[in-house]
């Protein structure tokens, strides 16, 4: 009995609905607002595990809070034009400048700049890609997006950090490129494109693709480089 027991439990618990860790207390969502991934995440078409699976959020996707809880802490959301449902545990909309509201106010080009980055959140990375239809490596990305706001720019992290005014951590404005060292290789090895209160936009990695990224988490806070206000 306690074999079979054990089997039922171990069947659930690959049923479950992230591919993470265990889920966190949902009840701090709110309805008609974004929020967050903070794993990667299935997304169903109904309020439960008993629903087919639609498709899989990477880690720091952004979605749409349409409705819920329902069954406990389900919510609908919207992705990318698309519907499901996804348990609240796994989304956070925690506040502070540090990794909390996405939701930004500035102006001009570095809005302009911001606007577009968040645009391609959810394509898919490629090593060597600085398009849309093949795909974005971290520097392709912010080549790509700085391109399509009227500004050329080098497929090189070197040669992007070389241009503009170097800006400080601190004093960071959307729509600034911001760059971290030690990641894929030692010294300057990654970059985004910042958007504000604490976000960036960046191709990461082969299994995220493109996401949206906290520079204070636990991974990028200690490899900060420097950021470049390029307009």
């Amino acid at each position: 009995m306690s074999l079979r027991i054990l089997g039922v439990a171990f069947a659930l618990m690959l049923a479950f609905v992230s591919l993470g860790s265990a889920p966190a207390d949902a009840s701090h969502l709110r309805r008609s607002a974004y929020a967050n991934t903070t794993s990667a995440l299935r997304v169903r078409t109904g309020p439960g595990t008993n629903y087919r699976i639609m498709t899989t959020l990477p880690y720091g996707a952004r979605v749409y809070v349409k409705s819920g809880p329902r069954n406990g802490h389900w919510y609908g959301v919207t992705y990318n034009g698309r519907s499901g449902y996804v348990h609240g545990g796994y989304l956070t909309q925690s506040g502070g400048s540090n990794g909390g509201s996405r939701t930004t106010y500035s102006s001009g080009k570095g809005a302009a700049i911001a606007a577009t980055a968040k645009r391609y959140v959810g394509y898919r990375y490629s090593m060597y890609g600085n398009t849309p239809s093949e795909g974005f490596n971290c520097v392709g990305f912010s080549q790509w997006v700085l391109r399509q706001n009227g500004i050329s720019v080098p497929m090189s992290l070197r040669g992007q950090y070389s241009l503009g005014s170097y800006v400080s951590r601190g004093n960071l404005q959307p729509g600034d490129i911001v760059f971290f060292q030690n990641t894929w290789w030692r010294g300057l090895s990654h970059a985004g494109v910042y958007v504000g209160n604490g976000w960036m936009v960046d191709a990461s990695t082969p299994r995220t693709g493109v996401v949206w990224s906290n520079i204070y988490n636990s991974y990028f806070n200690n490899k900060w480089y420097g950021g470049r206000r390029i307009r």
